[in-house]
């Protein structure tokens, strides 16, 4: 499991949700997209076969993908 902190939105109902994430490589705090604020955010260093998820790469060229629950 990785680090995860919600950034909350600007007022501005058009922009997007993010998170900071830590890389389960080297630790690399990385900015992740979410749904919404109601999510938890779970970092693998694998995919799995099913559910909601966005892919990230960390500036380091590690790639890994960030489930919501």
């Amino acid at each position: 499991m990785g680090l995860s902190t919600a950034t909350p939105p600007d007022q501005d109902q058009n922009q997007e949700l993010v998170t900071k994430v830590a890389c389960p490589h080297c630790e690399q705090l990385v900015t992740a997209s979410i749904p919404d604020r109601e999510v938890d955010p779970t970092v693998s260093s694998y995919v799995a076969a099913f559910g909601d998820h966005s892919i990230v790469h960390c500036p380091n060229g590690h790639k890994f993908w960030v489930y919501y629950c």
